[in-house]
C-alpha cells in the first residue's frame, strides 16, 4: 500500500494487476539470516492487558500439529493478503480474487473471483470462514465448507479495508488505510464498532500480542503502535518503534519478537525483526513485501510466510514457532 493517503492504490495495484515484473523463477527463501530468536520484545511493558472478552491470546489455543514440508512458492506471485490455516492451507489475495494452495497440490490463483483490488485476509478460529478486505466495496466473507465457495458481503463499507485479523475474542478486527480507523467486528451479528479513539495514518497491519495488546502498522508514519483496550476500545497507545519505513503486515513470534513487511523508502523493503525496540533486518531487497505469517499444519511451524507484490512469496526459514492464534 502506499505512504500518501492521496495517491490511492497506486503502489498495490502495480504490485497486484499484472503490471509489476513478476519474478517466475525459482523459489525465494532464506535459510540463513540471523535474527536472534532469544531475544524478547518487551510486550507488556506498557501496560497491556487481556482483551475485555476475558480471553487473553495465550488461551486461544496452542498451535495445531506442525509438519516438515516446504512447498514450492514460484508460481504464488503478485500477492498482498496472507493466511495459513491449521491444515497448513495457504491462503492469499491477488487483483481480482483470493488463491489458495492446499498441502501437498498446486497453487489455484483463481479460487474464489472478486472484482477489483483485493487486500488482508483473516481466518476464524473454526476455519470455516475467509474474510476477505476489498476497498471501495468493504469485507467479505467466503464460506470454505461450500461446495462451490464464493465471496458474500459481510461488512458493507466503502473505505479500504487493509490489514485483517480475528482477536482472541472471535472478533474481526480490520484498518481502514484511508480513514486511519480499526474496527471490531461481532462474526454472529456482523455489528462494528470502532476501535481506535483518533486516526493513525494509513492504518496497515494488525496483531495481537499475548496480553492482549493490539500491534497497528502506520504506513504513513513508518511507526508501529501498541493500543491497549477496554470494552472493545482503545485506552491507551504507545509507540513500539518509529523507525520503520511503510510497515505493511505484522506477525509476533512465540518468543515475542514482532516481524513486519516493510515496503521499504527510509529503510530498505524487506522484512524486518522488532525486540525490545530495536529493528533488525531479517530479509530485504523484496518488492512490495506485504503480510507475513507463521507456517502452520502440514508446514514447518518455525518458517515465516511473506505475500511479495512484486515477485514470487518468499519463505524464510527457521525464524521460530509463531504466537498462539486463533486460526492455527
Amino acid at each position: 500500500m502506499m505512504k500518501a493517503v492521496g495517491l490511492g492504490c497506486v503502489l498495490l495495484l502495480a504490485a497486484c494487476d499484472g503490471g509489476a515484473t513478476v519474478d517466475g523463477g525459482a523459489i525465494q527463501e532464506d535459510a540463513g539470516h540471523v535474527v536472534d530468536a532469544g531475544a524478547r520484545a518487551d510486550a507488556g511493558a506498557d501496560g497491556g492487558g487481556a482483551d475485555d472478552a476475558g480471553t487473553p491470546l495465550e488461551d486461544a489455543g496452542s498451535p495445531g500439529e506442525c509438519g516438515d514440508a516446504r512447498p514450492n512458492l514460484s508460481g504464488i506471485t503478485g500477492t498482498e493478503g496472507l493466511v495459513i490455516a491449521r491444515d497448513g492451507t495457504i491462503y492469499y489475495s491477488r487483483s481480482g480474487g483470493v488463491g489458495r494452495m492446499r498441502p501437498g497440490a498446486a497453487p489455484e490463483n483463481g479460487f474464489v473471483s472478486i472484482s477489483g483490488t483485493v487486500w488482508g485476509l483473516a481466518l476464524d478460529a473454526a476455519n470455516e470462514t475467509l474474510y476477505v478486505g476489498n476497498p471501495g466495496h468493504g469485507v467479505h466473507q467466503i464460506d470454505l465448507t461450500a461446495a462451490t465457495p464464493a465471496a458474500g458481503d459481510f461488512v458493507t463499507d466503502l473505505g479500504a479495508p487493509n490489514g485483517l485479523t480475528v482477536g482472541p475474542d472471535g472478533f474481526l478486527y480490520y484498518s481502514d488505510f484511508n480513514g486511519g480507523r480499526v474496527y471490531r467486528v461481532d462474526p454472529a451479528s456482523g455489528t462494528r464498532t470502532e476501535v481506535t479513539t483518533s486516526p493513525i495514518s494509513g492504518a496497515n497491519g494488525l496483531a495481537f500480542e499475548s496480553a492482549g495488546t493490539l500491534l497497528v502498522a502506520s504506513y504513513g508514519t513508518g511507526r508501529l503502535l501498541r493500543l491497549t483496550r477496554t470494552a472493545g476500545e482503545e485506552t491507551g497507545r504507545t509507540t513500539v518503534t518509529d523507525d520503520l519505513s511503510n510497515p505493511d503486515g505484522v506477525a509476533v513470534a512465540a518468543d515475542g519478537t514482532i516481524y513486519v513487511g516493510d515496503q521499504g523508502g527510509a529503510i530498505q523493503a524487506g522484512v524486518y525483526a522488532i525486540s525490545a525496540g530495536v529493528v533488525t533486518p531479517v530479509r530485504t531487497g523484496l518488492s512490495a513485501p506485504a503480510s507475513v505469517e507463521f507456517g502452520s499444519g502440514s508446514l514447518r511451524c518455525g518458517d515465516l510466510y511473506v505475500a511479495v507484490g512484486g515477485g514470487a512469496m518468499v519463505r524464510i526459514e527457521d525464524v521460530g514457532a509463531g504466537a498462539a492464534v486463533p486460526w492455527h
